[in-house]
């Protein structure tokens, strides 16, 4: 969000909790698999907005430019998706509302039906992202400070509400250093991406937590380069379980995968689902079945759930003493955070000159 402010011309001031480099369980982003996969439908014309925009971004750098690819953390990576649903059908149905995408990803075909894991009735692969969220969250952080952000380590307490926090928010505005005394600066816009924390600090019970566990492996051999690709098994029997594989851009290493457990806040990985991980990928990748597998961490994070979908909207806040502040709440992306991120920034930067126009 910050970095596409900068590049629209805005000053910006970052205040956060967590900064690139921390790790907390109330800290999603350092945990996430991190690839592009669209979890819109088609009728959900806006979320499908955002994903293209990630997607046809992050595709234009690592065809055009490798150098800055390698610098952000992200490569290009076949994502192969295999369905066990319990169907007749061997045909993979094209015209399902989920694959809205078919026609604006590059590289799409279907599985061929000898080539499926067994028990899979229908699968496909497409060019994708992989992206090293370490890496990725560094570079932007780099990249924003570089552009003329401020950063501002801080926690905002929920205790006395959200226009005591707006009002906390402001005095770091009016303190030396912090905005340019420039002459062209309106009033300050506050951005809400708060995540899960927005459960607490706007009231918002609609916000709930996804509880995600996954293992980071390397394997012994090392799979050849050409199999190592992001491998998804879908089986809705097996739900809030999960299973997907996905390479860690520039290491040898791969993330296992995982839980979507809804309302569930337990930070410590649980030693039996990761055992399970294990075994339900070693059933979807043959590369793994007689490897050597080298556990190197187990981790939790949170996910920040919404019931209704993303709030994305602008709220006019009264944080006293005649002082009323715009505020655009951006929270709520769920499992979706990585690539809704470029569409969904785009979304608020236009928010933000539509209240500067104003």
């Amino acid at each position: 969000m910050a970095v596409t402010l900068l590049e629209g011309g805005h000053h910006v001031t970052i205040i956060a909790e967590h900064f690139p480099g921390d790790y907390s369980i109330h800290y999603t982003s350092p945990w996430a698999g991190a690839i592009w996969r669209t979890h819109a439908t088609a009728d959900q014309a806006e979320q499908c907005q955002w994903d293209m925009a990630s997607y046809e971004k992050w595709m234009d750098i690592v065809s055009n430019d490798p150098g800055l690819a390698e610098r952000m953390g992200i490569e290009a990576s076949h994502l192969s998706t295999v369905d066990a649903k319990a169907t007749p059908e061997t045909e993979l149905d094209t015209s399902s509302s989920s694959l809205w995408f078919i026609p604006h990803v590059r590289g799409f075909s279907a599985i061929p039906s000898n080539d499926l894991p067994f028990g899979c009735k229908s699968g496909y692969v497409y060019d994708s992202i992989a992206i090293s969220p370490p890496k990725y969250l560094q570079y932007l952080i780099t990249q924003a400070t570089a552009l003329g952000a401020r950063t501002c380590r801080a926690r905002l307490s929920p205790r006395e509400g959200f226009a005591k926090a707006i009002e906390a928010v402001l005095k770091h505005f009016s303190g030396p250093n912090v905005i340019p005394n420039d002459g062209n600066v309106s009033k300050p816009i506050v951005i809400n991406c708060t995540g899960l924390g927005a459960r607490e600090l706007c009231h918002d019970s609609d916000v709930y937590p996804i509880r995600g566990q996954t293992v980071l492996v390397r394997i012994r051999p090392s799979p050849a380069p050409a199999s190592s690709s992001i491998i998804l098994h879908e089986d809705p029997s097996i739900a809030p379980l999960a299973t997907y594989i996905v390479p860690r851009p520039g290491t040898d290493t791969f993330v296992l995968g995982g839980t979507k457990i809804p309302n569930d806040w337990s930070s410590e990985p649980d030693s039996a689902i990761s055992a399970a991980i294990i075994e339900r990928c070693k059933s979807v990748w043959p590369a793994l079945k007689d490897a050597e597998i080298e556990i190197l961490s187990e981790q939790v994070g949170l996910r920040p759930g919404r019931q209704g979908g993303v709030r994305l909207e602008v709220e006019e806040v009264d944080a006293g003493g005649g002082v009323v502040v715009s505020v655009i709440h951006q929270y709520g992306h769920a499992g979706a955070g990585y690539q809704n991120s470029i569409g969904s920034a785009r979304k608020a930067l236009g928010l933000v000159e539509g209240i500067m126009a104003v």
